[in-house]
């Protein structure tokens, strides 16, 4: 963990006025509990997505607001589907297999619809 003066001097003054703002939107969220308020890795990384899409992107802030949603439901979705499968995996064998068959016949059923 980091403090906010420690993340700031990473980067240039105009990047610490957009972080505050980040912060402020929910798009970085600092640990609370003590002050100053304190960054961990997952936040330091997404500083650091954040400022390489808005400098080398060019993107705004409502565009960087949509892009950190969207990774965010595709962190949530990959969480998740890493639970269906371990649910899949502490089921009996014949279910497995049903499932997987099943899985199989939907990817064709889609593949035969594009």
């Amino acid at each position: 963990m980091i403090t906010l003066d420690e993340l700031l001097a990473r980067y240039d003054s105009a990047t610490g006025v957009r972080l505050e703002r980040w912060i402020f939107r929910g798009l970085v969220r600092p640990e609370r509990a003590g002050e100053p308020p304190r960054f961990a890795d997952i936040d330091v990384a997404r500083v650091e997505l954040l400022v390489e899409l808005g400098e080398v992107l060019a993107c705004d802030d409502e565009t960087l607001e949509s892009v950190m949603e969207l990774l965010d439901q595709v962190h949530g979705l990959r969480r998740r589907l890493a639970l269906v499968a371990q649910a899949v995996g502490r089921q009996p064998e014949s279910v497995q297999k049903a499932i997987a068959a099943e899985l199989h016949r939907l990817d064709e059923e889609t593949r035969e619809g594009d």
